[in-house]
């Protein structure tokens, strides 16, 4: 957290964490205060302290909504920040001291975006792609957009990656699809930065018909760059995927996948199938079905010339992962799975699944 305010906010600015009623500097500049949910030993979401409005539509719009419980979490902190209530229950504070002049990210976006924003941002689990991704709301508690900001070469790229993806798409006839807009593109400290808007993201619907809308939407995404008929082992994906299954450690896990890559060699040697487009990352909290939309954001792993029907296969592993299923038994379900849900996306006879199951795959 204190690394990532430390980009936003770079020396000579100050960056702390902090009791309330901490003194700050007295010289000319500003001082920023943010509320660190639930604490400072576990800080999982950075708030402004005030105003009240602000602080409220930062936290009630930090995540996408999930289960009913979470979103009734969600609810009742947005709920005590905007009546001032959680402000006096959360103690720990992030301050930030900004010497006149001083660089600052907060200032910056607002001139991106043409307005006075306060910003906010969750503190997810350390993971390779962790990165900022910031709330910009303005004082009276309107959500304008997101932005994102590159921390080192693979949040760089991923940054980097989404404003393309967004700026190819914002083109494309996605149908019922709605993404985000691209607001601006550019870098901050040297790593790329990206601003979008922000989808009226709520609960979405579920059942049969939402994962029918789904599926629609996935085939429109798979269009969206034009198809193909290619033989798999010419496709980029899959030999920067081979190279990734080569490099893998020494373990069992890596000489068992190392085994799978080699049996399907021959297989993608002479198969030819679809090539299309994916999302690369459709999981159940990037996307909500509405009445008359389906909303999908986060594409910074968007990618052309994959065989269609990824997403599908994709977004029922996550779905099971999420639901509980121990992550090997819902490889194997899904092998079982996967030819009724690649059949809306017409892949082909010849594209028939290599025989695998589940004792193919390595141990957890």
């Amino acid at each position: 957290m204190l690394a990532a305010a430390r980009l936003m906010w770079p020396a000579p600015a100050s960056v702390l964490v902090e009791g309330p009623g901490a003194v700050g500097t007295t010289g000319p500049g500003r001082r920023l205060e943010f509320l660190l949910v639930p604490s400072a030993a576990n800080p999982r979401l950075v708030v402004p302290a005030g105003p009240p409005a602000a602080s409220a539509r930062v936290a009630s719009s930090a995540t996408a909504p999930g289960s009913v419980r979470a979103g009734a979490r969600t609810a009742a902190l947005a709920l005590g920040l905007r009546s001032g209530a959680a402000a006096r229950m959360l103690r720990d504070r992030l301050v930030v001291d900004l010497p006149e002049g001083a660089a600052a990210l907060d200032a910056h976006l607002g001139d991106v975006v043409g307005r006075q924003v306060l910003v906010g941002f969750r503190v997810g689990p350390p993971r390779a792609n962790r990165k900022p991704v910031l709330q910009l709301v303005t004082p009276h508690g309107e959500l304008v957009g997101y932005a994102k900001l590159g921390v080192n070469a693979l949040t760089d790229m991923l940054v980097a990656a989404e404003s393309a993806a967004l700026t190819r798409l914002g083109h494309a006839d996605l149908g019922e699809v709605r993404i985000p807009a691209l607001l601006h593109s550019g870098t901050w400290q040297g790593h790329p930065l990206v601003v979008q808007s922000a989808l009226p993201v709520r609960r979405g619907g579920r059942g049969r018909a939402a994962a029918e809308r789904t599926t629609r939407a996935m085939i429109s995404v798979a269009s969206a760059g034009g198809l193909s008929r290619r033989v798999v082992a010419e496709l980029p994906w899959w030999q920067r995927t081979a190279e990734v299954v080569a490099a893998l450690p020494d373990t069992d896990a890596g000489h068992r996948l190392a085994e799978v890559g080699r049996s399907l060699h021959a297989y993608a040697e002479h198969v030819v199938m679809t090539a299309g487009s994916w999302h690369g990352d459709w999981n159940p909290g990037n996307c909500a079905v509405l009445a008359d939309e389906v909303l999908v954001w986060d594409w910074e792993r968007f990618e052309s010339g994959v065989p269609v029907g990824f997403d599908a296969l994709h977004l029922s592993l996550h779905g099971a992962i999420g639901a509980g299923v121990d992550p090997l038994a819902a490889a194997g379900r899904l092998i079982s799975d996967a030819p009724a849900l690649l059949a809306p996306f017409e892949v082909g006879p010849d594209a028939r699944l290599h025989p695998l199951t589940s004792s193919s795959l390595p141990s957890a």
